[in-house]
C-alpha cells in the first residue's frame, strides 16, 4: 500500500512540475489578428509557430526551447510570437479573406510540424525552419532573422559562416 501511494505522490509531483514550468514562461502568444495588426504597426518580424495539439517535438518545443530566456528575450526585441494550430477549424482574418488556420498552415504550405514561420513587416516569408529546434540553434536561427542575414544567406550556410558565440 505505501509503494502505490508513494507511487502516487510522485507522480502528482511530476504534473505539479510540468505545470509550474510551463507557467513561469513570461513569453506572450498573440493570436493571429492581433500579432499581424502588432507586427505591422511595430515593424516587427511575426514569427508563426505551426503545431499540431498531438505533436509531441511540438511540445518539447514550448517546454525546452520557447521556455528559454534568452529566446524569450530575443523574441521580444525583434518578433511578434503567433501560435497556429495546424488543425484547427478556427476562423481567422487575413485582411479581407477568411480562413481556418487548417487551410491557412496549407496555404503557408506547411506539412510538418513544428514549423516556424517568420514573415517581415510587408508580410512576406522571409524564413521557414521545419522540425524541433534545440534553444542554440533556434538562438542563432533568431539572430540570423534579427541581423537580416537571410539576405545574405540560407540559415544553413550562415550556420557555417557565423560562429557559434554571436
Amino acid at each position: 500500500m505505501q509503494r502505490v501511494l508513494c507511487v502516487g505522490i510522485l507522480v502528482v509531483c511530476s504534473s505539479l512540475l510540468a505545470l509550474a514550468q510551463d507557467d513561469i514562461s513570461s513569453l506572450k502568444w498573440h493570436e493571429w489578428e492581433d500579432g499581424v495588426r502588432e507586427a505591422r504597426a511595430s515593424g516587427k518580424f511575426l514569427l508563426v509557430d505551426v503545431y499540431t495539439t498531438w505533436c509531441g517535438w511540438c511540445k518539447r518545443m514550448d517546454r525546452s526551447v520557447y521556455i528559454h530566456s534568452r529566446v524569450q528575450e530575443l523574441l521580444a526585441a525583434q518578433f511578434v510570437p503567433v501560435k497556429l494550430n495546424a488543425e484547427s477549424e478556427t476562423v481567422i482574418a487575413n485582411g479581407a479573406d477568411h480562413y481556418t488556420e487548417r487551410e491557412c498552415a496549407k496555404l503557408l504550405n506547411v506539412h510538418s510540424y513544428p514549423t516556424t514561420l517568420v514573415f517581415d513587416s510587408n508580410f512576406k516569408i522571409v524564413a521557414k525552419l521545419n522540425g524541433y529546434q534545440d534553444s542554440d540553434k533556434f538562438i542563432r536561427f533568431l539572430h540570423y532573422i534579427g541581423d537580416k542575414q537571410y539576405e545574405r544567406y540560407s540559415f544553413s550556410q550562415y550556420l557555417k559562416q557565423i560562429p557559434v558565440e554571436h
